[in-house]
């Protein structure tokens, strides 16, 4: 069988279901623990709980890099220029802006990923 979401081919006992659709553990994870952008508790373990040793990944290092160079973007612009995919684009958002690095805001009708002071 295959998965609905990836069409990775995947065996009777590794079928996941839901909503509706029958997928692989990957894709399962991927559709139900997705990261919460704006979860308090998140943001206070990250600025409380690992003190001023908050160490960034590859991605998000490159995206903070990025914003700082190109200032506010579109997150499709982001991920197609970073070659990174939009959910780990999603995910790594969600870690930095727990970590108060970057936000997102409307300019002009658009959403865009800016850097935390990049507010107006």
């Amino acid at each position: 069988m295959k998965c609905e979401k990836c069409g990775a081919n995947i065996s009777e006992d590794e079928i996941r279901e839901v909503y509706g659709q029958k997928v692989c553990e990957d894709c399962y994870l991927d559709i139900t623990a997705k990261p919460k952008v704006c979860d308090p508790w998140a943001v206070y373990s990250a600025k409380n709980l690992s003190g001023s040793n908050l160490e960034l990944n590859d991605n998000q290092s490159a995206i903070v890099e990025y914003l700082k160079k190109n200032g506010p973007t579109p997150p499709e612009k982001l991920f197609l220029d970073l070659g990174i995919s939009a959910d780990d684009l999603e995910r790594e958002i969600a870690a930095l802006r727990h970590m108060e690095k970057v936000r997102a805001q409307l300019r002009d009708g658009r959403k865009v990923i800016c850097l935390w002071d990049q507010v107006k």
